[in-house]
């Protein structure tokens, strides 16, 4: 790998380099050169996991977009797929097989940062309580935190996601947001969050402290420092109920009993006997 120091700037492809950006530095590689069966198929298992682990990945940035502005660093994205590989790897199936459970995302997603630059001071927790959600603030939060300067509020705002790793389904479930002057005290007590109403989808709950600035004319301008935005996942809460099994396995079939056959008892000769006709019956199974 070469890494350009000269003044000169690059990124994309001329010929058969690539040049890219890695942090502040443009670096310059090769471009690989694949065969006809050079990849094994534990390469292409390896690869078909990763992307799956891309895709969720991607499938989670997407459920944040239009929710707030999150300040992403340069690598959140890449730190973000290696989050949720680490979770599918923590999968005990074989290698192609894996997938990624609550248990190993409630593991791999918690305390995550999406921006690095804030590193948060104070431990927020959640809990579950009766279909809603309540957010524990430590006491005193506001005035542990290490605020900017010139700023004047804080702006607190909590989201709930409902995901699904397996089936890539992802959706926003509810939010609450307050705004908290620095030089006042709060009781720490936010109001309560609604649950994902599907109890077998996983709960990814969200944080971002947000600094900001009140003029005199009352503008609010948000601190334009990097570490006046905080943003990460502080509780990842497992499904209250199993999965239902999947669509190929068969239930098991229930042994039906046999209809009762009746014998006709013969008339005595000379008098006639009216057989009532058979009458049609239809069943409606269900399908198994």
């Amino acid at each position: 790998m070469a890494i350009l120091k000269g003044p000169m700037k690059l990124e994309g492809r001329v010929g058969d380099l690539i040049f890219y950006r890695r942090g502040n530095k443009t670096c310059c590689r090769s471009m690989p050169v694949y065969k006809p069966g050079s990849m094994t198929t534990a390469s292409k298992q390896s690869a078909g996991e990763f992307g799956q682990a891309s895709k969720a990945g991607k499938l989670f940035r997407q459920a944040l977009s239009g929710l707030w502005p999150t300040p992403q660093d340069s690598g959140m994205v890449n730190r973000l797929n290696k989050t949720m590989y680490s979770a599918l790897r923590a999968d005990t199936r074989p290698r192609g097989q894996r997938v990624i459970t609550p248990a190993a995302l409630k593991e791999a997603l918690k305390n995550f940062r999406f921006n690095n630059k804030a590193v948060p001071n104070i431990q927020v927790s959640c809990t579950r309580e009766k279909g809603q959600l309540r957010i524990h603030m430590p006491e005193q939060w506001v005035q542990r935190l290490k605020r900017p300067r010139y700023a004047s509020h804080v702006q607190v705002q909590v989201a709930a996601l409902a995901m699904d790793a397996a089936t890539g389904a992802c959706r926003k479930v509810a939010t609450v947001t307050d705004c908290v002057a620095l030089d006042a005290s709060h009781t720490g007590v936010l109001p309560m969050l609604q649950s994902p109403p599907d109890p077998r989808l996983t709960t990814v709950v969200l944080l971002q402290l947000r600094f900001i600035k009140e003029e005199a004319n009352g503008q609010i301008y948000s601190s334009a420092e990097k570490t006046g935005m905080l943003s990460c996942i502080i509780e990842v809460l497992l499904p209250e109920k199993k999965l239902k099994p999947a669509a190929n396995e068969r239930p098991v079939a229930i042994a039906r009993k046999k209809p009762r056959v009746v014998e006709a008892i013969a008339a005595p000769p000379g008098r006639k006997t009216s057989t009532p006709a058979p009458q049609s019956h239809s069943f409606h199974e269900s399908p198994s």
